[in-house]
């Protein structure tokens, strides 16, 4: 089986995996999430997060969290390539490209190496750090360029319990995260 037919079918079992998670445990498993990402990201950080799908853990109140402690958080945005800007207040949300909310426009851009933690949303993850993303490699895109700055953020992949997998079929230009957190713990990778 080639590659991609491997991760496309890592994507489905993944998917179907979800499916089948009860709200109760979705939100449980949010609410362990957030209180271990909290306890990992120092005061004062500058933090790379994202806005849930309705398949990712609900993270949105550690998002509130951090803002209330003033630490400086950016989203994703999809303008042609993945990018951040900087968000102040969920409220200001306003639908993207993708129909995903994100900040507006005219929010302030992520200046290169500024970023302390970047949180990173996947279809699975293994113990190795390896990512399964949706398929459009725009987090493996924007990952590479980071690794390139002179201060490189941290990139910890948050998760489910049942999207941790044995193994990721990887490709030269998928880019692994350092640590995986889920509602049980952490797994170091790098």
């Amino acid at each position: 089986m080639h590659i991609s037919d491997q991760k496309t079918a890592l994507r489905e079992a993944t998917a179907q995996r979800l499916l089948r998670m009860a709200p109760d445990d979705r939100a449980a498993e949010s609410r362990s999430l957030c209180r271990r990402l909290i306890a990992m990201i120092p005061k004062g950080s500058t933090v790379c997060a994202y806005v849930p799908l309705k398949t990712e853990p609900d993270i949105r109140p550690l998002l509130k969290e951090l803002l209330a402690r003033n630490d400086t958080v950016y989203l994703p945005c999809f303008e042609g390539k993945l990018v951040f800007r900087r968000v102040t207040s969920l409220l200001a949300l306003v639908p993207g490209e993708l129909r995903i909310p994100e900040p507006p426009k005219d929010a302030e851009l992520l200046p290169d190496n500024t970023a302390d933690i970047v949180l990173v949303p996947g279809r699975a993850f293994d113990a190795k750090g390896n990512r399964l993303g949706r398929g459009a490699g725009g987090y493996d895109r924007w990952i590479a360029h980071v690794r390139t700055q002179e201060h490189v953020p941290r990139m910890i992949g948050t998760a489910y319990e049942c999207q941790i997998v044995n193994t990721i079929p990887s490709e030269p230009h998928d880019e692994p995260v350092d640590v995986v957190v889920t509602a049980r713990g952490a797994v170091e990778s790098r």
